[in-house]
């Protein structure tokens, strides 16, 4: 079956002295925000926001990772509960037309087969 491969994971990288300048004023300014409550502050130092932000950004990206991989094995499961005729016709479809090798698009495709019984 055709499709577009999913990249492994986001790989860390050295913060930009741009990003470093953002993260320090973005701590400077919670720390002026809350003067006499500094056990609101979230981030005491630079680097734990920096730190944070990537962690983040390596979550976000295994969570859309596993999205996808989600989306395929619906959209696997869908193909199988078809009868053998329209199968055959959707993944030849598949196979040779010009969308994008992503799971969303086959899904439409077999929406579009249930909800209007289309011929592909």
């Amino acid at each position: 079956m055709r499709f577009t491969r999913f990249p492994r994971i986001e790989q860390p990288t050295q913060p930009s002295t741009r990003r470093v300048a953002a993260a320090k004023r973005a701590v400077q300014a919670e720390k002026d925000r809350y003067p006499l409550f500094p056990e609101l502050v979230r981030y005491a130092t630079t680097e734990s926001r920096l730190d944070a932000m990537q962690e983040h950004r390596i979550t976000w990206w295994q969570q859309h990772r596993n999205h996808v991989a989600a989306s395929w094995r619906e959209a696997r499961a869908s193909l199988r509960s078809l009868p053998p005729g329209p199968r055959t016709g959707i993944l030849c479809y598949w196979q040779t037309c010009s969308l994008p090798g992503h799971p969303v698009y086959l899904l439409g495709m077999l929406h579009d087969h249930r909800a209007r019984k289309g011929c592909f």
